[in-house]
C-alpha cells in the first residue's frame, strides 16, 4: 500500500513537471512569435518548472524505500531496517 501511494505521489509530481513544461513552452514561443514581451513572466514559469523538477527528482529518497522493506518484517528486525533508514537520513542531512 505503501508504496502505490509512492506511485502516485510520482505520477503527480510528474504531471506537475508536465505542466510546467508546457507553460514554459508556451511561454517561450510566445516570446519568439512577438505575441508577449514579458521576459519576466518566462522567467518565473522556468523557476516553477525547476521547481518541479527538483521535487520529483528529489522524491522518494532511499531512506523512503528502505522503510517501505520494513514493512515486509515485524518485530525487531522491522525496528533495525526503520534505524537503517533514520541513519541514512542523517547522513543526508550532513
Amino acid at each position: 500500500m505503501l508504496l502505490s501511494m509512492w506511485g502516485l505521489v510520482m505520477q503527480n509530481k510528474l504531471l506537475l513537471l508536465a505542466e510546467r513544461a508546457e507553460a514554459v513552452a508556451k511561454l517561450a514561443a510566445d516570446l519568439a512569435e512577438h505575441a508577449i514581451d514579458d521576459h519576466a513572466e518566462l522567467h518565473r514559469a522556468m523557476v516553477d518548472y525547476r521547481a518541479a523538477a527538483v521535487a520529483y527528482i528529489a522524491h522518494p529518497s532511499v531512506s523512503d524505500y528502505v522503510r517501505a522493506d520494513a514493512l515486509r518484517y515485524s518485530g525487531e528486525t522491522s525496528d533495525a531496517i526503520d534505524r537503517i533508514a533514520d541513519l541514512i537520513d542523517q547522513l543526508n542531512r550532513d
